[in-house]
């Protein structure tokens, strides 16, 4: 992927790139575990997908619509979900200019005063939040007897930033 003359944009770009090779490893993990049923694996994974989802609408200038109360998806569910997300952030930022991660945006779901942020921020969020959680997952499949892998960013990019596979 080519640099840009913007470093941040770069940066956050990998950070995206990083976010979806750990996140394909986890579901890799995940469906090898026999753990897939799990009620807190689910959870997370479906709070994770719904806050990606949220960024992704309010960097697209949509309005944000929270579900409500619904039915945990299943694992294959929550996988396509997290593989299209990941699928929309790329979009994101083949359309993004550089200099628009400097444009503020509104996060609607925090109270007053209104949270506005810089599309960089945001986007730093939605890596650190994921990251965040992708380590409780992490955590929990060890507790249940699964086996966990370090998907650290170093380790993402001393393997020469690669693709996530998701197949």
């Amino acid at each position: 992927m080519p640099a840009t003359l913007n470093p941040l944009f770069d940066h956050l770009r990998d950070m995206h790139r990083h976010m979806q090779w750990a996140d394909a490893i986890w579901f890799h993990l995940w469906a090898k575990s026999g753990f897939q049923d799990d009620p807190d694996l689910l959870q997370r994974v479906q709070h994770t997908t719904d806050v990606q989802g949220a960024f992704l609408m309010v960097l697209n200038g949509e309005e944000v619509l929270f579900p409500g109360d619904k039915p945990t998806p299943e694992y294959q569910r929550l996988r396509a979900l997290t593989r299209s997300n990941h699928d929309a952030f790329a979009e994101v930022f083949r359309v993004l200019e550089p200099e628009g991660i400097s444009r503020t945006v509104l996060v609607p779901w925090f109270p007053g005063p209104p949270c506005r942020v810089s599309v960089a921020d945001a986007l730093t969020q939605v890596a650190m939040h994921t990251q965040h959680h992708r380590g409780q997952l992490m955590t929990r499949l060890k507790a249940l007897g699964g086996k966990p892998q370090n998907v650290d960013y170093i380790i993402w990019a001393w393997k020469n930033r690669p693709e996530g596979r998701w197949d």
